[in-house]
């Protein structure tokens, strides 16, 4: 009626329900174009791939939201104009439809990632600023792991001593956790040759203070200078070099230092007395590194695991076990007190034994607590 003549109807752009797009042409850029001239010989933007977009938007449907920003560029290219094919503009209509799902569903991707980093990065935060147990919670919880361990030594000690409680004197200790179990622990008993390791400690305390030097002549027909006589009273246990560096310290002068030091249970007065209890103290100081000065702690212990007498908490270990221990024999009294250096925990172990006891009952204590300890 305005004298216009148009060849068809002008169609407006259709936004159809887009189809399940393959992600590679998913991820095409909306901005993917080419330029065409078309009839009224302006060149105009159309995409490059119409053909895969529009193939795409036939698979299942897929619902998104696309943003304006990529609706409106997707619109831009793909207007209908005057003078174009019916079939053309349908096409073109299809190809904004596929190139909007196209670039709403890389859109969604990108935003579906960024949700999930920002959700990542929450939890992150969240497990960060965590509420931790409090100093007391964590000491309360070892407390009572140490409780649970004592209970279970106690209880391997009683059962192994059954029957010979008045015989022995145990005192057990793992050097990691604490937990202690004993039977007679604090009954002093004739010391055999356990006296050695506090003279060791008296002597090696006195060269520490320069009162004596490893050098010096340990007397009393020994034939050796006090490191000579230290060395074989630990590892063989000899009784000239004992008594020799006994009279070195006066056998008479000792016992108020040793009670001193906390020994309340040993003299070293005739006849030699300690107990259980006074030995452990010792061994954990030398494994603590508080008897003496680090040099003589660090003599000391090489001479404990060079010891040459193995017949009793030895054989209840697993070949090859590093053991730094001292035994004792005197008119019937069998003793052996020493660290086990385990593969799970150290520990400490004096078994002090009236007549009777033998050495298979050192052997199979010490095979017990292996276990214990070790499993």
């Amino acid at each position: 009626m305005d004298g216009v003549v148009r060849r068809g109807p002008v169609l407006a752009p259709r936004v159809v329900t887009p189809k399940q797009i393959t992600p590679a042409v998913a991820a095409m850029p909306a901005a993917s174009v080419r330029y065409v001239t078309g009839i009224d010989g302006i060149r105009r933007r159309a995409p490059q791939t119409a053909a895969r977009v529009i193939l795409a938007s036939m698979q299942a449907p897929l619902a998104v939201e696309a943003p304006p920003a990529v609706i409106s560029e997707v619109m831009a290219d793909s207007v209908v104009y005057p003078g174009r094919s019916w079939g053309r503009q349908i096409g073109f209509g299809l190809v904004a439809s596929a190139l909007i799902a196209g670039g709403a569903y890389s859109w969604q991707v990108a935003r579906a990632s960024s949700q999930a980093q920002a959700t990542s990065r929450a939890a992150s935060a969240l497990h960060a600023t965590s509420v931790q147990p409090s100093p007391n919670a964590i000491a309360a919880a070892a407390a009572l792991a140490v409780a649970q361990q004592e209970t279970g030594l106690q209880k391997l000690l009683t059962e192994f001593a059954a029957g010979h409680e008045n015989q022995l004197g145990i005192v057990v200790k793992d050097l990691k956790s604490g937990a202690t179990a004993q039977i007679g622990g604090d009954t002093s008993m004739t010391s055999a040759s356990l006296y050695k390791l506090f003279v060791a400690q008296q002597i090696y305390g006195q060269i520490d203070n320069g009162q004596l030097t490893y050098g010096s002549n340990a007397g009393s027909g020994s034939g050796r200078n006090i490191d000579g006589c230290l060395t074989v009273m630990i590892n063989i246990s000899d009784n000239t070099c004992g008594r020799a560096l006994g009279s070195v310290l006066g056998w008479d002068d000792q016992d108020a230092a040793l009670k001193a030091d906390g020994y309340t249970g040993t003299s070293l007065q005739t006849p030699q007395q300690t107990s259980a209890h006074d030995v452990a103290f010792l061994l954990e100081r030398l494994y603590r590194g508080t008897l003496n000065s680090p040099n003589a702690n660090d003599r000391f212990m090489a001479l404990l695991k060079d010891q040459r007498v193995n017949n009793r908490l030895p054989q209840g270990l697993p070949a090859g076990t590093v053991i730094a221990h001292k035994t004792g024999d005197l008119d019937g009294y069998t003793h052996d007190a020493g660290i086990v250096f385990g593969t799970k925990t150290d520990y400490l172990v004096v078994m002090m034994g009236k007549p009777g006891t033998t050495a298979g009952q050192f052997a199979d204590l010490s095979s017990r607590l292996w276990t214990f300890f070790q499993q």
